[in-house]
């Protein structure tokens, strides 16, 4: 009996969880979801009949000219209730001052009942400015709650469905009064609007709270300050709201009141509205036909504007009312007529509050909380209401010239065209609203520096006699910064502290400065022996004195003898057999003192004679020598250098001066650094240094080599190089062309590496869940291993969107992705689904998105499918609900699924993987394990083997 009466129980579930998937309802969403839904649904079932018994009471006492009158009184009220409204919201907590303004609406709507008894024209005017004063209170309010509850992501997914809660609502209102209306007069249905208004306060206080957690923004980001006027004069994207608000409501207005005009008119012709045969009084008319128009609204709701919206787009979605607008307004210029007047309207109230409010609301998201609570009813009080005034003015001057309907009609071609106008534009600044959402919180590190005027100079003298050292030495730094290194005074040379001497000394050699050479007399007899060494070097290389320099060689410093020694080489005043023999010496002695100041002096040889002397020096350098080899390699380029500054890359200290040496040698070390990048026998510590020393390279040729290295690359790490030295050099220079399709066929590749991942780290959680008992260390390595690769893929696939488009902010993006604020990842996915290359844009949304593992695959196999997917997804399932039976097969899947990753490129995955297979005891795969372990690297072979051990301790 239990089993029985649960089963229903149990189907309705199942219903709902299929219902809500394919709405793309998620659990966490479903709360919210379900209350906004009833709330719409209670406030405009609430709403249309409160709008049926305001048009039925109003025409039927008084002409449709009254109508502008009636849209100037509630353009103007709006202004003061918006501004009531938004003090209010800042005051209260909007679910409940959503709830209370239900309340006061009720109330106030019932008090209508008695009022309109009596036919009076202002209580008639007072009943239709009311119905749309409460519209703009309650409306603002409930999408501003829904701003608050969900980000952009949900809004995309859930507005369409919250939407049309609203057009069930609105339906049934519509055809509860043309129910009613057939028995009863319209008064009763104030009292049951009333009635169902006091209802639907009850629903809004089921919204969750959830508080933010977003970061706090950093000192000196953007707050909205001033009136919102002021805000408009600035901000080019409120303008665009805002005109777009203003001009949909100048066009709907004219198109109400050509409806409703057209709809009188033919009424007080026959005395009730004839059409298609049959014919209506006045109140059953407007009644059934608001119920068509709401249920094929909601049907748009529900079929179209989900699919719309993921499928085009939030801004071309805006598109499509406007342009069935025009269209439908030039079918009434040429036919005219009751018919083509009621598919006018018909476009309007089905597209409207269906795709057109689903979109438009969404464009509000982006903006700040307090932007979008000052904007939104300012825009609807003075952008909705004030169009309702425009447009009333113009009806109004229109009837005073006895202005045809054809005329009305051209008027509204003319609006509809401006509509679209307005919406084309938007796009752009909608995406740079994302783009500044996800900047913010971020400090620009590339500051340009200023131009140096009178008065900095002045301070940058002044800073050169500070008793600071630091401050000295910046103040140096800054001169070569701003390429002003010949104003530095030539006394700077007789600074007490050796680091600012010997930095004036190296900024000095690059300019022949007569004021430096008239102190190197004292300088080479300083008792600092670098000091001396330097002023040796700079006589050397401006003025060389044989006499001096060989007076130096009896230099009690090893180091001041080795300068001069290389000084009269460099200079020509030794012979090449004197000069080999004493080179011998110094490197011969083993004084690292010797080997240093001998490096320093490098620059000063000749190459083409000398190279030996660089090659002794490299070998085995240590990080001071080694830096300075570099540096000396680079003020003498030759290509003889490049098998020994191809070493000092690995070192840290040398490297940025090897890079500076190879690029100084230009092409042949082009070549060279290409041709050791492609070959997998160069050491792994050497290789990832090569892509970023190829980018250092000037023109063209480099980033086509990067290109190809990548097409080639098998190790995710130097790929990763790769692409962070093709990303610089686009970042740096725009205008390097690269070769699109190649990047993209990249892309694509290593979209269908992640998805591969995932597939695997799915298999590998299945198996866990498959036996419970086999958990082991090796399981959650694999597992985070494995996480870690689909995350690194999903960030190669980022840098090469930025190869492809330097100018786009795919770091913000990517960034704004990893955030912990769910609102900040929506904003990114936003941002991504509009700039990401078409190929792969919804396979990436796919992965990046906040669902579970299962269904992101799901979303992907369009796109990729990975092998043995198919295969194994039966058996996950019937792991995940607890079959045993099934476990056998699902070994047997498994075992193929971890061959294949033992063959991947990955060393680091074959040898966990290993690892895992001999924690199974899976014997089948022992050969698959000798395989990976023959091409790992020593540390990562260690493991793979420690594992084959353990697979067959015997053996």
């Amino acid at each position: 009996m239990a089993s029985t009466s649960a089963l229903p129980q149990l189907n309705l579930a199942t219903l709902a969880a299929v219902l809500a998937k394919l709405l793309g309802i998620r659990p966490e969403d479903r709360r919210d979801t379900v209350v906004a839904f009833a709330t719409l649904a209670a406030i405009l079932a609430a709403h249309s009949m409160l709008e049926t018994a305001r048009d039925t009471l109003f025409l039927e006492k008084l002409p449709a000219r009254h109508l502008p009158f009636a849209y100037l009184v509630i353009a103007g009220l709006a202004l003061i209730v918006s501004r009531l409204n938004q003090l209010a919201t800042a005051r209260l907590p909007r679910r409940k001052l959503l709830a209370l303004s239900l309340l006061a609406g009720s109330a106030i709507t019932g008090v209508f009942h008695p009022l309109v008894a009596s036919g009076s024209a202002w209580a008639l005017g007072a009943l239709y400015v009311w119905t749309g004063l409460l519209a703009t209170v309650v409306v603002v309010q409930f999408w501003l709650q829904l701003g608050a509850t969900f980000d952009v992501s949900q809004a995309k997914r859930l507005f369409a469905v919250i939407g049309s809660g609203g057009l069930v609502g609105a339906t049934a209102g519509s055809a509860a009064a043309a129910l009613l209306l057939e028995r009863y007069d319209a008064r009763l249905l104030l009292l049951i609007s009333a009635l169902v208004f006091g209802l639907a306060a009850i629903v809004p206080l089921g919204f969750g709270s959830k508080p933010s957690t977003a970061p706090q923004r950093r000192r000196g980001s953007s707050q909205p300050r001033g009136g919102v006027l002021r805000l408009l004069r600035k901000d080019k994207y409120l303008q665009r709201l805002f005109w777009m608000v203003l001009v949909a409501s100048v066009l709907v207005t004219g198109v109400d009141y050509l409806f409703k005009a057209t709809v009188a008119a033919e009424a007080a012709e026959h005395g009730v509205v004839r059409l298609a045969g049959g014919s209506w009084k006045l109140g059953e008319f407007f009644a059934g036909y608001y119920a068509v128009i709401n249920g094929g609204s909601l049907l748009v709701q529900l079929l179209v504007a989900p699919r719309l919206l993921r499928a085009v787009g939030v801004n071309r979605s805006l598109l499509l009312l406007p342009a069935l607008m025009l269209m439908a307004s030039g079918g009434f210029v040429v036919t005219l007529g009751l018919v083509p007047a009621l598919l006018l309207k018909g476009a309007d109230g089905t597209l409207r509050h269906s795709v057109y409010k689903t979109s438009s609301e969404i464009l509000f998201l982006p903006l700040s909380r307090q932007v979008r609570e000052r904007f939104k009813g300012f825009a609807e009080a003075l952008g909705q209401r004030g169009g309702q005034a425009l447009a009333s003015l113009v009806i109004l001057a229109a009837t005073q010239v006895d202005a045809r309907p054809q005329h009305i009609g051209m008027a509204l071609v003319v609006l509809a065209v401006l509509w679209l106008a307005t919406l084309v534009g938007l796009q752009p600044h909608y995406l740079e609203l994302f783009r500044k959402q996800l900047r913010e919180g971020m400090v620009d590190t590339e500051v340009a520096a200023p131009d140096l005027d009178l008065a900095s100079f002045e301070a940058l003298v002044s800073a050169l006699s500070s008793e600071d050292d630091t401050e000295v030495l910046a103040a140096l730094e800054l001169f070569d910064s701003y390429g002003r290194t010949h104003l530095v005074p030539a006394l700077i040379l007789y600074h007490p502290v050796r680091a600012v001497v010997l930095r004036a000394f190296e900024l000095f050699a690059r300019t022949e400065r007569r004021d430096v050479r008239r102190l190197m007399g004292r300088l080479v007899k300083h008792d600092d022996v670098e000091i001396r060494s330097a002023a040796l070097r700079a006589v050397t290389l401006h003025d060389p004195d044989e006499a001096l320099l060989r007076a130096h060689l009896d230099d009690p410093c090893p180091a001041v003898r080795c300068t001069a020694l290389v000084g009269l080489i460099g200079a020509g005043f030794a012979a090449q057999r004197e000069a080999h023999d004493k080179l011998h010496a110094l490197i011969d002695e083993g004084d690292g003192e010797i080997r240093v100041a001998l490096a320093r002096a490098l620059r000063h040889l000749p190459a083409e004679s000398y190279h030996w002397v660089a090659m002794e020096l490299a070998s085995g350098a240590e990080s001071e020598l080694a830096v300075e080899v570099a540096r000396s390699m680079a003020k003498v380029p030759d290509a003889r250098y490049l098998p020994m500054l191809l070493p000092l890359l690995a070192s840290r200290g040398a490297r940025a001066d090897a890079r500076d040496a190879l690029a100084a040698i230009g092409d042949p070390a082009l070549d060279y650094v290409a041709e050791r990048l492609s070959d997998p026998e160069t050491p792994r510590a050497i290789r990832l240094h090569l892509p970023r020393t190829l980018s250092h390279f000037p023109g063209e040729r480099p980033v086509g080599l990067l290109i190809t290295a990548l097409e080639r690359e098998q190790d995710e790490g130097v790929a990763l190089k790769i692409l962070r030295g093709l990303g610089r050099r686009r970042a740096s220079n725009e205008d390097v062309p690269v070769d699109r399709e190649r990047i993209l066929a990249v892309a694509q590749r290593t979209v269908e590496r992640a998805i591969t991942v995932l597939h695997w780290r799915l298999a590998v959680s299945a198996a866990r869940a498959a036996t419970p008992e086999d958990k082991t260390k090796g399981h959650t390595l694999l597992m985070n291993l494995l996480e870690e690769k689909e995350a690194h893929a999903i960030q190669r696939v980022f840098r090469l969107f930025h190869v492809l488009e330097p100018t786009e902010q795919f770091r913000v993006i990517y960034d704004g992705l990893r955030s912990d604020d769910s609102k900040v990842r929506a904003s990114s996915r936003e941002l991504l689904s509009h700039v990401a290359p078409d190929p792969l844009r919804a396979a990436m949304i796919a992965m990046v998105d906040d669902v579970p593992d299962d269904e992101r695959l799901d979303r992907v196999l369009s796109f990729h499918d990975p092998p043995g997917r198919a295969e194994i997804e039966p058996l996950i399932a019937a792991v995940e609900s607890s079959n045993t039976e099934l476990r056998a097969p699902f070994r047997a899947v498994y075992v193929r699924i971890l061959r294949a990753m033992l063959r991947d490129a990955s060393a680091a995955l074959r040898s966990i993987v290993g690892y895992h297979v001999a924690e199974l005891g899976l014997d089948e795969l022992r050969d698959d394990v000798v395989a990976a372990t023959e091409t790992c690297d020593r540390a990562l072979g260690e493991v793979a083997k420690g594992a084959l051990r353990l697979l067959s301790p015997h053996t």
